[in-house]
This record gives structure tokens, sequence and C-alpha cells, in this order.
């Protein structure tokens, strides 16, 4: 399946991404169970290959510099 997003909606998912990623990594920090870390580690890592993604997907969308 293929989504098609506005410039605008991919910068917004880039935001909520990074937003993600930063509570994820708060709550890995707070947790004290090492399998729930593990877990919670594994789905950081997921999160930033989406937004990485996301990330080449805004550099590909910018216009040429004149």
């Amino acid at each position: 399946m293929v989504l098609e997003f506005s410039q605008q909606q991919i910068h917004l998912l880039h935001a909520v991404l990074a937003e993600s990623a930063d509570a994820l990594r708060d709550e890995i920090v707070r947790t004290d169970k090492l399998e729930l870390r593990e877990e919670l580690k594994r789905r950081l890592d997921q999160l930033w290959v989406i937004q990485r993604q996301v990330e080449s997907r805004m550099h590909q969308e910018q216009p040429a510099a004149l």
C-alpha cells in the first residue's frame, strides 16, 4: 500500500514521530523492568526507522534552490 501525503502532512508526521520518540526514550529511562525496557527499545528503533524514512521523503520533496 502506498500513501500519498502533502508536504504539510509530512512535516506534521515528522513532528509527531519526534515527540513520540522523546516520550518513549523517557519511558525507557524510567522503566526498571529489564524485559519491558528491551521491548521499548525495540519499538524505539522501529520508530527511528520510520522517522528516517519520513526525513528522506521531506528532503526529496523540497524544491531545488535557485
